[in-house]
């Protein structure tokens, strides 16, 4: 296939008639490149740490990895490396400039970084969202809800599955997809509207896993306030789907403009912002534990849980205040309290015993420390063991944290 040459440089596309075309200085769009350094400057240091607290929650807090931290995890690397892969072309000068007034094997290195980002971000994004998923998952047992999130996970990882071999496979040959060379224009799949299904259906997922929960936060034993607090809590998903929005109204003026360089400049300043807030929405669920440890002032709540006022101070290693003879306790209903929420706990199934039950309590140890701890009260508590597979470990049938 022959292309066109401009002043002695072969390019992928002639300029429009009366441009003047300078491969020196080629005119850029300078307020979307700025736009793309700040927001990855702000964002990625909010999104990086938002993801330290998720992990210093895991590992010093709850002291426990579980899967979905691994997955945030990988996901913060993957869309972190596809990051770098656009500022990289912003840099050096292959994006948010003219097709027309870069040289042909320009072209070619910014659609090969482009098509990488593409393949990266993908699984980055399935991974913040399945991530997310899990964390409801584990809201409540009913079984229409588990189904529910089980098929909100399927959604994703079919359509993001769906999406990455459409783009690794859009041509024949395969390499033609970022090989300019090999392009004829009949031998590739239209691409743009399969970016353009990526960015409807993170919108529909974010919508699916803002709405799944409702039903569960209606449902838990507490103020109005607090229920609107937890949903807004909940709706920050949703900021994901706005840079969804975004990107998508503009990739579809894109589908038909043949400057395709210079109009995926905006499409990737939202993918910046897209990519950081998932990492952000899927290191949020531990958020509040981590707070409460670290600055508890700032919920409103003593780390220490004052003894003078508070009978029910939990021992160290606890996670939840023991409940005495005497105390009001309304009737619970699988997920009450927020640790409950954040931490998966699961108060359905466990024993409840008497502290007097001492064949519960195992070894003679585990019963002094108990003793240890409720002399100092007036009154005596009731102590739940969870299924642990160690009996020194004990929680209270009430959660520490509240609203």
């Amino acid at each position: 296939m022959a292309f066109p040459i401009v002043n002695g440089t072969e390019v992928l596309v002639e300029p429009p008639g009366n441009y003047h075309v300078n491969f020196t200085h080629p005119f850029k769009d300078t307020a979307t490149i700025n736009s793309s350094y700040w927001a990855f400057g702000i964002e990625f240091s909010v999104a990086f740490l938002f993801l330290m607290q998720r992990i210093y929650t895991a590992t010093f807090i709850v002291r426990r990895w579980r899967s979905d931290d691994y997955m945030i995890l990988a996901a913060w690397l993957l869309t972190t490396f596809a990051q770098c892969l656009v500022l990289h072309c912003l840099k050096q000068g292959v994006l948010g400039v003219h097709i027309w007034e870069m040289s042909l094997e320009d072209a070619i290195w910014e659609t090969t970084l482009i098509h990488a980002t593409t393949l990266t971000v993908i699984p980055g994004t399935v991974l913040a969202k399945l991530v997310l998923c899990i964390f409801y998952y584990r809201l409540s047992p009913i079984v229409w809800y588990r189904y529910a999130i089980i098929a909100t996970s399927f959604i994703t990882i079919a359509a993001f599955t769906a999406v990455w071999f459409a783009v690794q496979f859009a041509c024949s040959p395969i390499s033609a997809a970022w090989n300019l060379r090999l392009y004829t224009g009949t031998n590739c799949i239209d691409r743009p509207p399969v970016y353009m299904l990526q960015a409807i259906m993170g919108g529909v997922t974010d919508i699916m896993l803002m709405v799944l929960p409702l039903p569960i936060i209606l449902r838990l034993q507490m103020s109005w306030k607090h229920k609107t607090a937890l949903i807004a809590w909940f709706g920050t998903g949703l900021i994901t789907l706005g840079a969804a929005v975004a990107r998508l109204v503009i990739l579809i003026p894109s589908l038909k403009n043949s400057d395709t360089t210079f109009v995926l400049a905006q499409g990737t300043l939202w993918l910046i912002v897209e990519a950081n807030l998932i990492i952000i929405c899927g290191s949020l669920p531990t958020s509040r534990i981590f707070l409460n440890q670290v600055a508890p002032k700032i919920l409103g709540e003593s780390a220490g849980r004052s003894s003078n006022g508070n009978k029910g101070t939990p021992p160290a290693g606890m996670r939840y205040a023991l409940r005495t003879f005497g105390s009001s306790e309304p009737k619970r209903r699988h997920f009450d309290t927020i640790d409950e929420l954040e931490l998966g706990d699961r108060p359905y199934g466990s024993e409840v015993r008497w502290k007097a039950d001492a064949d519960v309590a195992g070894s003679a140890s585990t019963r002094n420390k108990r003793k240890n701890h409720c002399e100092g009260s007036d009154e005596e508590a009731i102590v739940k063991t969870v299924h642990t597979g160690d009996p020194s470990i004990f929680v209270t049938d009430t959660g520490f944290v509240s609203w």
